[in-house]
């Protein structure tokens, strides 16, 4: 007696599903190598803002803040640039809202928002009521808001001197698509200490000569 073998329906009734289970089993294998590579680009393109924005720091420390608007394009880190990524950056200078505004519009995207936003939440804690016994002790939020508003006008240029927006956006391309990010950081011109000239003449004295 022989034993009865496969026949050659089931034999493609296999093959057939054998063929679907290594299709999904690779798919698989190819997204998570594309997961696994984007997020090493992303990585490097960290790396390389990073350090852009350090060049930029260092370069503002050595040469002060630029009048007008300094931008260039280039490969991010000077020192070490990766192939396939690029750098656009540019220091401005940025514009205070006035005291009360509410920024732009509805939809525009302004970078300096955040500073609207904190400006306006000065000018709320200050306008709080304030109980008799503050008002009298020179503590009302009504007297500190007119101080805010005769003062803010007048630090205004000022601020807007000493503070430089540095954009830095990175791109990359992945296949045909074209990614990146931006990252922002606001610079302030470094400020020397104050010196106490009777202090300072006093150490001389007893240095001596």
């Amino acid at each position: 007696m022989t034993g009865r073998g496969f026949t050659l329906l089931e034999v493609m009734i296999a093959v057939a599903i054998l063929g679907l289970s290594l299709t999904a089993i690779f798919s698989s294998e190819v997204g998570a190598a594309n997961i696994a590579a984007r997020a090493r680009r992303q990585n490097v393109a960290a790396t390389l803002a990073r350090c852009k924005m350090g060049e930029i720091e260092e370069v503002i420390a050595i040469e002060g803040l630029p009048a007008i608007e300094k931008k260039d394009t280039d490969a991010c880190c000077e020192h070490a640039p990766v192939e396939g990524f690029e750098c656009e950056w540019i220091v401005e200078r940025i514009i205070l809202p006035e005291l009360g505004s509410q920024g732009g519009e509805e939809g525009d995207e302004n970078p300096d928002d955040d500073l609207t936003e904190g400006l306006n939440e000065v000018a709320d804690d200050v306008q709080e009521a304030a109980t008799t016994e503050q008002a009298l002790a020179g503590e009302s939020g009504n007297l500190a808001m007119l101080a805010l508003e005769i003062g803010f006008p007048i630090l205004k240029p000022f601020l807007e001197e000493q503070v430089r927006r540095a954009t830095v956006a990175v791109r990359w391309k992945e296949g045909p698509k074209e990614r990146g990010f931006d990252v922002i950081q606001y610079l302030v011109a470094e400020q020397g200490a104050a010196v106490d000239d009777a202090a300072a003449d006093e150490t001389a004295e007893e240095e001596g000569p």
